[in-house]
Protein backbone atom coordinates (compact mmCIF):
# COMPACT_ATOMS: atom_id res chain seq x y z
CA UNK A 1 0.00 0.00 0.00
CA UNK A 2 1.20 3.14 -0.80
CA UNK A 3 0.24 6.45 0.47
CA UNK A 4 0.81 9.84 -1.93
CA UNK A 5 3.04 12.20 -0.97
CA UNK A 6 1.06 15.76 -0.60
CA UNK A 7 2.38 18.93 -2.46
CA UNK A 8 3.03 20.37 1.11
CA UNK A 9 2.52 19.12 4.36
CA UNK A 10 -0.84 19.72 6.01
CA UNK A 11 -1.70 19.47 9.53
CA UNK A 12 -4.91 19.23 11.58
CA UNK A 13 -4.83 20.41 15.27
CA UNK A 14 -5.73 17.13 16.73
CA UNK A 15 -2.94 15.14 14.89
CA UNK A 16 -0.56 17.24 17.63
CA UNK A 17 -2.87 18.03 21.03
CA UNK A 18 -2.14 14.30 22.36
CA UNK A 19 1.68 14.72 21.62
CA UNK A 20 2.09 18.53 22.42
CA UNK A 21 0.35 16.88 25.94
CA UNK A 22 1.76 13.55 26.46
CA UNK A 23 -0.92 11.43 26.00
CA UNK A 24 0.61 9.86 23.14
CA UNK A 25 4.47 8.87 21.96
CA UNK A 26 4.17 7.83 18.42
CA UNK A 27 5.17 11.40 16.32
CA UNK A 28 5.31 9.25 13.40
CA UNK A 29 2.01 8.39 12.59
CA UNK A 30 1.44 12.21 12.51
CA UNK A 31 4.35 12.78 10.50
CA UNK A 32 2.99 10.74 8.04
CA UNK A 33 -0.84 11.97 8.11
CA UNK A 34 0.82 15.73 7.53
CA UNK A 35 3.17 14.63 4.76
CA UNK A 36 0.92 12.01 2.87
CA UNK A 37 -2.65 11.61 1.22
CA UNK A 38 -2.81 8.99 3.52
CA UNK A 39 -5.46 5.68 3.78
CA UNK A 40 -7.63 5.23 6.84
CA UNK A 41 -7.18 1.87 8.19
CA UNK A 42 -10.83 0.17 8.45
CA UNK A 43 -12.46 -0.18 11.50
CA UNK A 44 -16.01 -1.12 11.12
CA UNK A 45 -16.27 -1.43 14.63
CA UNK A 46 -15.60 2.12 14.98
CA UNK A 47 -18.90 3.33 13.22
CA UNK A 48 -20.93 3.01 16.00
CA UNK A 49 -18.89 5.03 18.19
CA UNK A 50 -18.19 7.80 16.18
CA UNK A 51 -21.93 8.13 15.29
CA UNK A 52 -22.06 8.43 19.19
CA UNK A 53 -19.74 10.33 19.45
CA UNK A 54 -20.70 13.22 16.86
CA UNK A 55 -24.16 12.78 18.35
CA UNK A 56 -23.15 14.17 21.65
CA UNK A 57 -20.38 16.87 20.59
CA UNK A 58 -23.63 18.29 18.23
CA UNK A 59 -25.54 18.52 20.83
CA UNK A 60 -23.23 20.39 23.07
CA UNK A 61 -21.93 22.70 20.51
CA UNK A 62 -25.60 23.64 19.13
CA UNK A 63 -26.47 24.14 22.92
CA UNK A 64 -23.60 26.24 23.67
CA UNK A 65 -23.75 28.38 20.51
CA UNK A 66 -27.85 28.92 21.38
CA UNK A 67 -26.78 30.28 24.68
CA UNK A 68 -24.15 32.38 23.57
CA UNK A 69 -26.02 33.66 20.90
CA UNK A 70 -28.87 34.36 23.42
CA UNK A 71 -26.71 36.49 25.67
CA UNK A 72 -25.38 38.56 22.61
CA UNK A 73 -22.80 37.46 21.46
CA UNK A 74 -22.16 37.26 17.43
CA UNK A 75 -21.44 33.39 16.87
CA UNK A 76 -19.38 31.50 14.24
CA UNK A 77 -20.18 27.84 14.43
CA UNK A 78 -17.35 24.85 13.02
CA UNK A 79 -17.46 25.57 9.53
CA UNK A 80 -18.15 29.43 9.57
CA UNK A 81 -15.13 29.79 11.74
CA UNK A 82 -12.62 27.89 9.67
CA UNK A 83 -8.78 28.70 9.13
CA UNK A 84 -5.76 27.90 6.98
CA UNK A 85 -2.87 29.25 8.05
CA UNK A 86 0.23 28.53 5.48
CA UNK A 87 3.50 29.10 6.80
CA UNK A 88 6.96 27.74 5.03
CA UNK A 89 7.02 24.80 6.07
CA UNK A 90 2.91 23.25 6.41
CA UNK A 91 -0.21 24.49 6.48
CA UNK A 92 -2.09 24.49 9.81
CA UNK A 93 -6.06 23.91 9.14
CA UNK A 94 -9.04 23.90 11.71
CA UNK A 95 -12.63 24.14 12.57
CA UNK A 96 -13.27 25.51 16.20
CA UNK A 97 -16.53 24.40 16.99
CA UNK A 98 -17.23 28.22 18.78
CA UNK A 99 -15.61 31.40 17.92
CA UNK A 100 -18.01 34.37 19.60
CA UNK A 101 -17.52 38.21 19.57
CA UNK A 102 -18.97 40.45 22.44
CA UNK A 103 -17.68 44.15 23.45
CA UNK A 104 -14.57 43.54 21.90
CA UNK A 105 -13.64 40.46 23.33
CA UNK A 106 -13.50 37.32 21.35
CA UNK A 107 -14.27 33.44 22.72
CA UNK A 108 -13.38 29.86 21.19
CA UNK A 109 -15.04 27.18 22.45
CA UNK A 110 -14.34 23.50 22.04
CA UNK A 111 -17.06 21.00 22.95
CA UNK A 112 -15.50 18.16 24.19
CA UNK A 113 -17.84 14.78 24.81
CA UNK A 114 -15.42 12.78 26.87
CA UNK A 115 -13.74 12.79 29.71
CA UNK A 116 -11.32 16.09 30.60
CA UNK A 117 -7.93 15.82 29.23
CA UNK A 118 -4.75 18.12 28.75
CA UNK A 119 -4.98 17.66 25.32
CA UNK A 120 -8.50 19.65 24.96
CA UNK A 121 -6.78 22.51 26.27
CA UNK A 122 -3.88 22.56 23.99
CA UNK A 123 -6.60 22.05 21.13
CA UNK A 124 -8.27 25.53 22.32
CA UNK A 125 -4.24 27.07 23.24
CA UNK A 126 -3.56 26.15 19.14
CA UNK A 127 -6.98 27.89 18.11
CA UNK A 128 -6.15 30.44 19.90
CA UNK A 129 -2.39 30.78 18.21
CA UNK A 130 -3.78 30.29 14.47
CA UNK A 131 -7.02 32.39 14.76
CA UNK A 132 -5.65 35.90 15.15
CA UNK A 133 -2.94 34.86 12.51
CA UNK A 134 -5.91 34.15 9.94
CA UNK A 135 -9.41 36.06 10.16
CA UNK A 136 -9.71 37.04 13.95
CA UNK A 137 -9.04 40.47 14.69
CA UNK A 138 -5.21 40.74 15.99
CA UNK A 139 -6.22 43.50 17.96
CA UNK A 140 -9.24 41.82 20.07
CA UNK A 141 -8.21 39.72 22.85
CA UNK A 142 -9.29 35.61 22.22
CA UNK A 143 -10.31 34.06 25.57
CA UNK A 144 -10.90 29.75 25.08
CA UNK A 145 -13.13 27.38 27.03
CA UNK A 146 -13.86 23.83 26.54
CA UNK A 147 -17.74 22.75 27.13
CA UNK A 148 -17.42 19.78 29.06
CA UNK A 149 -21.42 17.86 29.14
CA UNK A 150 -21.64 19.51 33.00
CA UNK A 151 -19.02 22.59 32.77
CA UNK A 152 -17.17 24.71 30.98
CA UNK A 153 -13.45 25.25 31.33
CA UNK A 154 -11.49 28.14 31.14
CA UNK A 155 -8.43 27.77 28.97
CA UNK A 156 -5.30 29.63 29.83
CA UNK A 157 -3.35 32.24 28.35
CA UNK A 158 -1.57 31.67 25.40
CA UNK A 159 2.58 32.22 26.19
CA UNK A 160 5.49 32.38 24.73
CA UNK A 161 6.08 28.62 26.18
CA UNK A 162 2.91 27.49 24.50
CA UNK A 163 3.77 29.12 21.32
CA UNK A 164 7.22 27.50 21.13
CA UNK A 165 5.54 24.00 22.07
CA UNK A 166 2.63 24.53 19.36
CA UNK A 167 5.81 25.74 16.14
CA UNK A 168 7.58 23.15 17.81
CA UNK A 169 5.41 20.65 16.92
CA UNK A 170 4.42 21.53 13.48
CA UNK A 171 8.42 21.35 12.45
CA UNK A 172 8.05 18.19 13.92
CA UNK A 173 5.29 16.78 11.70
CA UNK A 174 6.44 18.78 8.66
CA UNK A 175 9.74 17.87 8.25
CA UNK A 176 9.95 16.12 4.88
CA UNK A 177 14.06 15.18 5.44
CA UNK A 178 13.50 13.71 9.03
CA UNK A 179 10.90 11.43 10.04
CA UNK A 180 10.76 10.92 13.66
CA UNK A 181 11.32 6.95 14.57
CA UNK A 182 8.05 5.23 14.71
CA UNK A 183 7.22 4.29 18.76
CA UNK A 184 4.58 1.25 18.23
CA UNK A 185 2.48 0.26 21.22
CA UNK A 186 -0.49 -1.88 21.40
CA UNK A 187 -2.55 0.68 23.19
CA UNK A 188 -1.39 3.55 20.20
CA UNK A 189 -0.95 1.43 17.54
CA UNK A 190 -4.48 0.28 18.41
CA UNK A 191 -6.03 3.45 18.00
CA UNK A 192 -3.55 4.13 14.55
CA UNK A 193 -5.74 4.51 11.29
CA UNK A 194 -2.81 5.07 9.14
CA UNK A 195 -3.24 2.04 7.07
CA UNK A 196 0.36 1.74 5.30
CA UNK A 197 1.95 1.95 8.92
CA UNK A 198 4.62 -0.95 8.87
CA UNK A 199 5.74 -0.66 12.74
CA UNK A 200 2.47 -1.25 13.83
CA UNK A 201 1.92 -3.89 16.53
CA UNK A 202 -1.05 -5.81 17.63
CA UNK A 203 -2.71 -6.96 20.77
CA UNK A 204 -1.62 -9.86 21.82
CA UNK A 205 -4.51 -13.16 22.21
CA UNK A 206 -5.38 -13.93 25.44
CA UNK A 207 -3.43 -16.68 27.08
CA UNK A 208 -4.39 -19.67 29.16
CA UNK A 209 -4.80 -18.90 32.76
CA UNK A 210 -1.07 -19.49 34.69
CA UNK A 211 -1.04 -21.59 37.52
CA UNK A 212 1.21 -19.35 39.34
CA UNK A 213 -2.07 -17.28 40.73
Amino acid sequence: MTDSLRSSPYIWPTWLTKLIAGEEKCWYKSWWKATRKYTKKEDPGRADFLREWTAKHDALTNTRARRMKKDGWSVKVEDEGEFNLKGKSATLAGKPDIVGIRDGRGLVVDAKAGKQRASDHWQVLIYKFALPLSWFPKSMPLDGEIQYKDEAVAVRELGDAEVLAITGAIKIVSNLDTPPDPIPSTFECGRCDVAACKSRVERPAPTDATRFF
